[in-house]
């Protein structure tokens, strides 16, 4: 891409994007029919998702996009991590929600987030990325957070799982929330804790990409517990659950991880002004 239109087209993508989701979440919170064939514990689930993108992720969407349109390649990852996140539940909303009025903004939501990535990623110049991050970044710590997130949550749902494959029913967790399998099980089991993995290795060789891919799913990772904690105080609320410890847990997380996401980001070598060339390309970003 040339010098200023990949962060046109940050731009282009962010603003309708943060208009879709906007109107995806107010519908789930607002507008009753949005849920009305949902079992009580996926409604109150999707309406939890729904105050975290209205209130978390469109700014954080927006913000990190005009950051980067100014040239800031942190902010860009965040953009990027951020997409990932719209993906990944946006594919939960548009597979996984009856179909309902709003079908047609959920898929909007997924093709940009996806057109998005795709349209950044050839902008993205790993090996200057590998250098700002690659001597100070804590390595071996968000090598192993990430392995640690890949490690519990895929402990976990295996271990819905395979008693469920040994008895030849779905998992209790899939019959309470009305569905056919569980979405989360699928995107996290054959995409998201893989990744986890395979980044944490790479990292720990010190491969370029990594340097690009690890603060992107940091940023993720980051976002998730976000999400879990909205939709743990929507089960509250409506009075399916009466624990809230879970959300302190996930709380936690998110403040950990974003520490984890800011020391990354922040190492000496990212704070270093970029060669004029170099900066004008990160306009670019």
């Amino acid at each position: 891409m040339n010098t200023g239109e990949s962060g046109r087209f940050i731009l282009w993508i962010s603003l309708p994007l943060a208009v879709l989701v906007a109107i995806a979440a107010c519908a789930g919170l607002f507008w009753a029919p949005t849920y009305a064939q949902e079992k009580p514990l996926w409604a109150a689930m999707g309406m939890g998702g729904d105050a975290v993108n209205l209130f978390v992720i469109v700014p954080v969407l927006l913000a990190s996009a005009l950051l980067a349109r100014k040239g800031s390649v942190p902010a860009c990852l965040v953009w990027i991590g951020t997409l990932v996140f719209l993906l990944y539940n946006f594919l939960i909303y548009a597979l996984a929600v009856h179909f309902n009025e709003v079908f047609l903004v959920y898929c909007g939501v997924l093709g940009l987030s996806f057109f998005g990535l795709m349209g950044i990623l050839p902008a993205l110049s790993i090996s200057e990325i590998a250098n700002r991050y690659s001597q100070r970044a804590p390595v071996k710590t968000t090598a192993a957070a990430l392995f640690l997130i890949a490690l519990i949550f895929g402990a976990q749902w295996l271990r819905e799982i395979i008693p469920a494959l040994g008895s030849g029913q779905a998992p209790k967790g899939v019959a309470e929330l009305g569905l056919l399998t569980n979405p989360v099980h699928v995107l996290d089991l054959s995409f998201v804790l893989p990744a986890n993995l395979i980044v944490a290795l790479l990292l720990l060789r010190r491969k370029p990409v990594a340097f690009t891919m690890a603060p992107v799913l940091l940023v993720f990772s980051t976002l998730m517990p976000v999400a879990l904690v909205g939709m743990i105080v929507a089960m509250v609320l409506k009075g399916l659950s009466k624990d809230y410890a879970p959300a302190a847990m996930f709380a936690a997380m998110t403040a950990a991880l974003a520490v984890l996401l800011a020391r990354h980001l922040r190492s000496p070598n990212a704070g270093q002004d970029l060669p004029v060339a170099d900066r004008r390309h990160a306009r670019g970003l």
